[in-house]
């Protein structure tokens, strides 16, 4: 039956989704979390519990910027290429050593 009505796959749809950079929604978020965590710590000076100090250390830093998926792919690249050079520089240090032993060797 396959050969009279062969299948006939649908055209994958394309959906892409861009990303967007807006900084003055960045620092309104960074703003709001600077003050709630002021008001969280005012709350626990009022209860008397010693603030937390790691409130401002864990606040969120965004590492998506413009050029960013550039940059992680040449530093991927470069870490695979430095990979690879050094492993065929030791394969021939190897190859050297095994090649000065036979020859010690066969003298």
């Amino acid at each position: 039956m396959s050969v009279l009505f062969p299948k006939v796959n649908k055209p994958r749809q394309w959906d892409y989704r861009p990303i967007y950079y807006d900084e003055e929604k960045e620092a309104r978020k960074q703003k709001l979390a600077r003050l709630q965590a002021l008001r969280e710590q005012a709350e626990q000076e009022k209860e008397g519990v010693k603030p937390d100090d790691t409130t401002g250390a864990t606040e969120h830093v965004t590492t998506l910027h413009r050029g960013s998926f550039r940059e992680a792919h040449e530093a991927q690249t470069k870490l695979r290429i430095d990979t690879e050079h050094k492993s065929k520089l030791s394969f021939w240090i190897v190859l050297l050593v095994l090649l000065f032993l036979v020859f010690y060797w066969l003298l």
